[in-house]
């Protein structure tokens, strides 16, 4: 299937709310469904996106790339979340109309499941059980920052105090000689 399909399919697909086209709420959630739709499901098998480690996990260029495209064409809008236009809706109904049950139950389970987490969650989600994706990820680095910042004013070390101790650690000085 071509991947322009399957994004519009995973946008037709019914959520929690039981409605087709229910709107997918930020780039994230978007990343993220379409990352484990072709991680966890029957779509797996197929050719699908590439997906690389970035700022908040898993996250697909290409993918980027066609969500803009599928806006600037008119068939998807991003108000309030990512949903079809009625012409993206008549094109996504027909390609959903061809899939069979197996693909269908997928693309909803993925949808229902993961769509209404709030990104927080979805992150904590993808980040637990797909840790490689994790690498460049500023939640990580923002988390740490955060303890070592607390860690700090809690026992009234400073910056420059925890500089050395990081430049020990990545250079250690040969302790015999001193």
């Amino acid at each position: 299937m071509q991947k322009l399909g399957l994004l519009k399919l995973l946008i037709y697909a019914r959520g929690s709310t039981m409605s087709d086209n229910e709107s997918i709420p930020s780039k994230i959630h978007l990343q993220k469904e379409m990352f484990l739709l072709l991680k966890e499901t029957i779509f797996q098998n197929g050719d699908g996106y590439e997906f690389k480690p970035y700022y908040y996990g898993p996250f697909s260029r290409e993918l980027e790339i066609d969500i803009n495209e599928l806006m600037e064409s008119g068939l998807v809008v991003d108000s309030q979340g990512f949903r079809l236009t009625s012409r993206g809706f008549r094109d996504a109904q027909a390609l959903w109309n061809g899939q069979d049950q197996a693909h269908r139950t997928a693309l909803s389970r993925i949808k229902e499941k993961y769509n209404r987490l709030s990104s927080d969650k979805l992150l904590d989600y993808v980040y637990g059980k797909y840790k490689k994706y994790t690498v460049k990820s500023v939640v990580l680095l923002d988390n740490l920052y955060s303890y070592f910042d607390s860690f700090a004013l809690e026992n009234d070390i400073t910056i420059d105090d925890l500089d050395s101790a990081f430049n020990r650690i990545r250079h250690p000085v040969n302790e015999s000689r001193n």
